[in-house]
């Protein structure tokens, strides 16, 4: 069976985890001001739909944990691409509510098996010495995703139902790439014991930090990229169209989370996660301050692009040391959890703006966004 390069990893894990998180869950929040536009929805129907997205993904999230290591790594890729097109393409084709509910909701499983198999392909195939920086590098494709999507979502201007085409098109092509990388019949655990899957093998006292950080970061991200461009568009601090210019800085900024395992080596573990936490706090409050500020806006979406990825990579690395036995049904179930904290979120968003404003909202994510800085891991997650 060949063997495919780090790179050949980095790059298949880049562009599925590009189109599945920055395209096929997070393309919704990108073009939210134009569908709101087109089907008249409200704060509450957009919060809903964003919701739904997240409890597919979820439900995926709990499939793949128990498949990961058992059913081959390609089989996994094709299955979340397949929900990934499939979705996006149903998005792209509606001509109301109805069909688009269907396209986000299958386009939200994808996100569930992107990370997975590219966690155990990484484990099998890369040595250990790299390992560390190939993770980094997939974990981040959700920036290289999302600064995709935004010129795309320009250039077709208000024609949204354009942009989900375009991105099942680019689904397409990340799927076959990754289809082509992993060897055929390749499964990363094939030849190991696997550690049965019981309720105390995920949660004990060694995860129990990193899964409360992943429901935490999920809860305060899910707010930012379902609501951040709809809020700075109709503040007035954004045109529509430099709304979407705001995600390619978004995308870019999150590119930083490459150089995840090397900001780890300099800062230490713990230092290097506490300060994204407080990084990613600023940026929820800068945005509440942002609705008539460009500038202040431009600073959120920097400290947000750049903080949540090294964060989801931080704990991508994390959850393989604490999940040592099965890393891919590890980076599941911390995946589930952040999935529960970006579902939650989007739903208590409609009626907790009522009385607060989404300035309110956002500020209160601040100030819980600064509290997860005291979960910090303990132990070093680079080797």
């Amino acid at each position: 069976m060949r063997r495919p390069s780090a790179l050949a990893v980095a790059s298949a894990g880049i562009g599925s985890v590009g189109t599945a998180y920055g395209m096929a869950r997070y393309g919704y929040g990108l073009l939210l001001p134009d569908i709101r536009r087109d089907y008249g929805l409200s704060t509450a129907a957009l919060g809903a739909i964003a919701a739904g997205s997240y409890a597919s993904y979820l439900a995926g999230s709990v499939a793949v944990g128990a498949l990961a290591g058992r059913v081959g790594l390609r089989s996994l890729v094709l299955a979340g691409g397949a929900a990934g097109v499939a979705g996006m393409a149903l998005a792209g084709l509606s001509a109301g509510p109805g069909l688009l509910v269907a396209g986000v909701l299958v386009a939200g499983v994808s996100a569930a098996f992107a990370l997975p198999p590219f966690t155990e392909a990484a484990q099998a195939y890369v040595a250990p010495e790299r390992r560390a920086r190939t993770l980094a590098s997939i974990s981040s494709g959700t920036g290289w995703g999302v600064a995709l999507a935004a010129p795309l979502a320009i250039v077709v201007g208000g024609a949204w139902r354009s942009a989900w085409l375009a991105f099942a098109a680019v689904g397409v092509v990340a799927t076959a790439w990754a289809l082509h990388v992993l060897p055929r019949g390749g499964r990363a655990a094939a030849d190991r014991a696997l550690p049965g899957l019981r309720l105390g093998w995920f949660v004990c006292p060694r995860s129990g930090p990193l899964l409360a950080g992943a429901g935490l970061v999920g809860l305060g991200a899910s707010l930012y990229w379902t609501f951040a461009v709809d809020f700075l568009v109709t503040g007035g601090a954004l045109a529509p169209p430099a709304g979407r210019l705001f995600l390619v800085l978004v995308g870019i900024a999150s590119i930083v989370g490459t150089g995840a395992g090397e900001l780890v080596d300099r800062l230490g573990t713990r230092l290097a996660f506490a300060s994204m936490s407080w990084a990613l706090a600023v940026a929820l409050a800068l945005l509440a301050l942002a609705a008539e500020a460009p500038a202040l806006a431009v600073a959120s979406g920097l400290l947000f692009g750049a903080a949540y990825n090294v964060l989801v990579a931080i704990q991508c690395l994390w959850s393989v040391r604490v999940f040592a036995g099965r890393p891919g049904t590890g980076v599941a179930a911390v995946m589930f959890v952040m999935g529960a904290g970006l579902l939650i979120g989007p739903l208590a968003a409609a009626p907790l703006a009522g009385a607060a404003g989404m300035e309110g909202i956002f500020a209160g994510a601040a100030t819980m966004l600064a509290l997860t800085a005291l979960l910090a891991p303990r132990e070093s997650v680079t080797a």
